[in-house]
């Protein structure tokens, strides 16, 4: 069946093909957090992306961690990817070069058609272009995306240099709060009209999803305060929380869906604390116009996003990046979000991957865990199989679609 895609981070076709790849890039995106938690030093990990590096060379320093990483999540993907896609299984020392010469190999013009469409039946994903993050012309492959974007930059400013990036992406000179809200409007209103399909929060990364609700007053005297040369913690909470009310008021006004990091972060030694989607609950009732797609399951405040789900009509449990994160808990929370969620309400798959590689194995991750969970529903009598076929559409395609149509 064909699946919609909510979270990729895919480079265009383009910039993938300039690209000298080979085996290591399946190794890029999260496997090399699991790889430096493995005890991999971080240089080394950093050079396995390094193509002047001979490649026998990086496999000596990969292979004494290669079997403490390959029973996660992320190395079963790459796993599946390596099989399906170049007819390489099992990953060892007699067929990394093989699987780097079929990798290379295929990186040709027509790679994605192949790989998204006639492999994986991606219909479209929905892009999260990590090169639009600051303002940048959004991008167009319509035959392969939907686009959202960041305002991030705007929310989060709170140096001279940051109002500097807006005022020449914006043109709108910023000398005060109502410059910084004229600018806002005009990023948002040019995102639009380069075919904006939603808007994507990532705050999460550096600070907490909990928001106050300051004043125009209180927010410009942050305002002064962030940019005058006597900035504080408090003042830059107060500023970035008055501007995340007006990202939603933007998204309202515009009927755009808004992504929202929630859970466990990319990287290392990250905390995880400020990522509770429960911090969000009071922002969610403020906007009951505006469709919150909120990200990974909450993972691992899986319930929480559960309750959330069920009590909020606005809200849509995603759980893309899970499958790859944990397997046995993306499962597991499936099972809670069917028998406690309106059924159009689940978003089953989001690749969240930079290589198309990535995506296809995580696609394959999805299709298996969702028809293993309906299976067991109808197996136990909770389901009947005509219910589970109709719910397998909702979850892997139609809430999707129908959320960024």
């Amino acid at each position: 069946m064909s699946v919609f895609d909510t979270h990729e981070h895919l480079l265009f076709e383009e910039e993938r093909l300039a690209k000298r790849v080979d085996f290591f890039l399946l190794f890029s995106h999260y496997n090399d957090g699991d790889l430096v938690t493995a005890g991999m030093p971080r240089q080394a990990v950093t050079d396995l992306q390094n193509p002047d590096i001979p490649l026998e060379t990086r496999w000596k320093q990969f292979a004494p961690y290669w079997p403490l990483v390959r029973s996660t999540g992320y190395g079963r993907c790459m796993m599946i990817a390596a099989r399906d896609l170049y007819g390489v299984e099992n990953i060892h020392e007699g067929n990394y070069k093989q699987l780097s010469d079929r990798l290379a190999a295929a990186n040709k013009k027509g790679l994605y058609d192949d790989v998204l469409k006639k492999k994986a039946r991606i219909e479209l994903s929905v892009l999260d272009d990590l090169a639009t993050r600051e303002g940048e012309t959004l991008r167009s492959a319509p035959q392969f995306f939907k686009v959202v974007t960041r305002f991030d930059y705007i929310t989060q400013a709170s140096t001279r240099t940051h109002l500097e990036r807006i005022e020449k992406s914006t043109g709108v000179s910023i000398s005060g709060l109502k410059d910084l809200e004229s600018a806002f409007a005009k990023a948002v209103e040019k995102a639009v009209g380069e075919g904006l399909s939603g808007i994507k929060i990532a705050v999460a990364y550096s600070r907490s999803l909990l928001f106050g609700r300051p004043s125009q007053a209180e927010a410009a005297a942050a305002f002064e305060k962030v940019f005058g040369g006597s900035p504080d913690d408090a003042a830059r909470k107060t500023l970035q929380d008055y501007l995340v009310h007006r990202e939603l008021q933007h998204a309202a006004e515009r009927r755009l869906p808004v992504q929202i990091h929630t859970g466990m972060l990319a990287g290392n030694r990250n905390p995880v604390g400020q990522t509770n989607p429960s911090l969000l609950t009071g922002v969610l009732g403020q906007y009951p116009q505006v469709r919150f797609d909120l990200f990974h399951g909450g993972y691992p405040y899986c319930s929480e996003l559960a309750s959330i789900a069920k009590s909020y009509p606005n809200v849509y449990p995603d759980l893309c990046w899970l499958h790859i994160i944990a397997p046995g808990e993306a499962k597991r929370l499936l099972h809670e979000l069917i028998e406690t969620v309106p059924a159009n309400k689940i978003l089953g798959y989001g690749g969240d991957f930079r290589h198309v590689e990535g995506a296809y194995g995580h696609a394959q991750m999805a299709r298996a865990i969702t028809a293993e969970v309906l299976a067991e529903k109808v197996e136990s009598g909770y389901l009947k199989e005509e219910e589970a076929g109709e719910l397998l559409q909702r979850i892997l395609y139609r809430n999707g679609k129908e959320l960024f149509s």
